[in-house]
């Protein structure tokens, strides 16, 4: 079978052996994106593990304890994650979800959570798309770890693309009073983790969190795809 119709890179095409998602080139290329230093803390990539963080100076992002995230936004993974979002190649974020779940830093951090909120997308973009790509994380997720996904909030304005905005300034007046909270049951007293696709300027994941704190979880977490470039160019690329 794999003679007669050998499986094809879902970044560049070219015939995989065995059935395999990437390539070996590929595979090269999004295993050093993975393995990549970060900061737990924001996500943001450090020059060698361990080092201080230059982007949240060890303070985090505002409301979370940590961020993880597969790797940061460049090819090959920057080109998955369009072909997931514009594509409608949603099993990708499957594929994308599994790797997740290979790292020691994210199968720590679920192996302690009670509840998964997937950021929701406004109901007439989802129905537009089809699906929403971080409920499809969410639920590949915590099926392979035995979690709840909770809903426990909506999306009440179809805001602007994230990607028409060129500065944090922009994203974060764009998210201002986008969600609301109308469940606060699942998270209530629960260590809960946030899940996206791709996180910027941090502007979505922080009015996620502005709107789970009335509920008070006991513990505030995110996890994410992919993180952009820290110094906030190239918005228009996301």
């Amino acid at each position: 079978m794999d003679f007669c119709y050998p499986g094809a890179c879902a970044t560049c095409g070219e015939a995989t052996e065995q059935g395999a998602a990437f390539c070996e080139p590929c595979e090269g290329e999004l295993h050093k994106l993975e393995s990549a230093p970060a900061c737990r803390s924001c996500g943001k990539p450090l020059s060698e593990e361990g080092a201080p963080c230059p982007h949240c100076l060890g303070d985090g992002m505002a409301h979370y304890q940590w961020v993880l995230r597969l790797g940061t936004f460049s090819d090959p993974l920057k080109h998955l994650v369009h072909q997931v979002k514009y594509h409608r190649r949603w099993p990708l974020a499957e594929v994308l979800a599994d790797r997740l779940l290979s790292r020691e830093s994210v199968k720590g951090l679920l192996s302690e959570t009670d509840v998964i909120v997937p950021v929701p997308l406004h109901r007439f973009r989802q129905v537009a798309r089809g699906y929403n790509q971080a409920d499809v994380i969410a639920k590949r997720l915590a099926k392979r770890c035995g979690i709840r996904v909770a809903r426990p909030v909506v999306r009440m304005r179809n805001t602007d693309s994230q990607t028409n905005m060129t500065s944090a300034a922009q994203r974060e007046e764009n998210m201002r009073d986008a969600f609301a909270l109308v469940n606060p049951g699942p998270v209530r007293g629960k260590n809960v983790v946030v899940v996206d696709d791709v996180m910027t300027t941090g502007a979505t994941l922080r009015a996620v969190a502005r709107c789970l704190r009335p509920a008070k979880p006991a513990s505030l977490c995110a996890v994410v795809l992919a993180v952009a470039d820290p110094k906030g160019r190239d918005f228009q690329a996301i």
